[in-house]
């Protein structure tokens, strides 16, 4: 039997607290802040061609290089995704790539003298905005964010990694 539709608006008024306390509602929010306010300050520091899709491959190439294989698990993006993004960091002069001596099939990408500047820059960045963040908290309360939020991120993995 269909519910009425007066049922309906009970059970959709019953979920209205889920429109302030949603968990995607608030990543996205803090994400697009996030990205703006990095967006801006990357500009101001002369980093205008740069987007944010490219700052999980840039940053998680280490300071030895790293492998497209291992990059793109680091970077939590496909493989596909990975090599264009790293294509387009590579014309931009942030990233070099050079094939693997032990197997052809894999290329190792390491950040260029202009990528490393950037990645430096970047995290001096996120130190600030992390500064700033502790003095609205609190060392203390921010420190307990940012760990409930890494065991959020670890519990999702496993149910994801579950999953599959």
């Amino acid at each position: 039997m269909k519910p009425s539709k007066s049922h309906l608006d009970q059970l959709l008024a019953n979920t209205e607290y889920v429109k302030r306390e949603n968990w995607g509602k608030i990543l996205a929010i803090s994400k697009r802040q996030f990205d703006e306010w990095a967006t801006r300050r990357l500009s101001e520091m002369g980093y205008a061609d740069f987007k944010m899709v490219y700052m999980p491959v840039l940053m998680n190439i280490r300071v030895e290089g790293t492998n497209n294989n291992e990059l793109a698990a680091h970077a939590k993006v496909t493989k596909q995704a990975m090599s264009k993004v790293a294509r387009e960091l590579q014309e931009m002069g942030y990233i070099k790539a050079k094939t693997s001596p032990d197997d052809k099939r894999i290329t190792i990408f390491s950040l260029t003298d202009r990528g490393k500047k950037l990645v430096i820059e970047a995290r001096l960045c996120v130190k600030e905005l992390m500064d700033l963040f502790r003095g609205e908290l609190g060392k203390e309360e921010l420190d307990r964010t940012m760990s409930t939020m890494l065991r959020i991120i670890d519990f999702m993995d496993r149910e994801v990694n579950a999953k599959k």
